[in-house]
C-alpha cells in the first residue's frame, strides 16, 4: 500500500502474468463488468486482442483493486497514414477504491509506459457519463467518426459510443477524416 492507503500500481508485461494473477484479474473484471462475464470467465481479451502490458493495483492480500489493459491497435486515416497506438481496455476500479484517485494513478502509469515504449497516441472507447472524467485526465473526444474493425471486413459493434484519444508526444492526433481502428497486422 502507498501512503494514501491505495495499492501501488504495477506495470506487467503480458508474458509475465502468471495463471493465478490472470485468474484474479478476470474475477475482478467479471465483478466490475457483469455484462461481459461470459468473456472474462474465459480470458482478459476484448475483441480478440491480447494486451501488450497491464497496469494492476493489487492489495497485499492479492485482491485486485484496479486494472487497465494496454493493447496495440493501428489507426488508419483517410490519407492512408497508419499509426500504431495503445488502446486502453478494461479500465476498472473495485467499489471500495473508487473516488480515491486509483483510476487516475492507473491511467498515468499506462500513459507513462506507453510514452516509454514510444507510442504517439492512446485511444479508448467509453460510455458518455465517463467523458468528463477522461477529459479531466487530458483525454479528448475524437472529432471525426471512428470505426473499429476486428477483421478487414467485419466492423465491431461498440457498446460505448465515445471514442477518445490522448496525445503522448508533440505529434497532433490525425483529424483529416474518419479513422479506422484495427489490428496492426493489416
Amino acid at each position: 500500500m502507498d501512503i494514501a492507503g491505495i495499492p501501488a500500481v504495477k506495470i506487467i508485461d503480458e508474458r509475465d502474468i502468471d495463471v493465478p494473477l490472470d485468474k484474479r484479474i478476470r474475477e475482478t473484471l467479471c465483478t466490475v463488468f457483469p455484462d461481459w462475464r461470459n468473456i472474462f470467465q474465459e480470458h482478459r481479451m476484448w475483441h480478440s486482442t491480447k494486451p501488450l502490458f497491464t497496469a494492476v493495483a493489487e492489495e497485499d492480500s492479492g485482491k485486485i483493486a484496479g486494472h487497465i489493459a494496454a493493447v496495440v491497435r493501428s489507426i488508419t486515416t483517410t490519407w492512408n497514414f497508419r499509426y500504431n497506438v495503445i488502446s486502453i481496455q478494461g479500465v476498472c476500479v473495485v467499489s471500495e477504491y473508487r473516488h480515491r484517485g486509483l483510476a487516475h494513478q492507473l491511467l498515468q502509469n499506462v500513459l507513462e509506459e506507453s510514452k516509454r515504449r514510444q507510442f504517439l497516441f492512446a485511444i479508448l472507447y467509453c460510455k458518455e457519463p465517463l467523458v468528463n472524467f477522461y477529459t479531466s485526465q487530458g483525454w479528448h473526444l475524437a472529432d471525426e467518426s471512428v470505426v473499429m474493425w476486428n477483421q478487414r471486413d467485419l466492423p465491431i459493434a461498440m457498446r460505448s459510443n465515445c471514442p477518445m484519444y490522448y496525445e503522448l508526444s508533440g505529434v497532433p492526433f490525425p483529424d483529416d477524416g474518419p479513422l479506422d481502428v484495427h489490428s496492426p497486422s493489416w
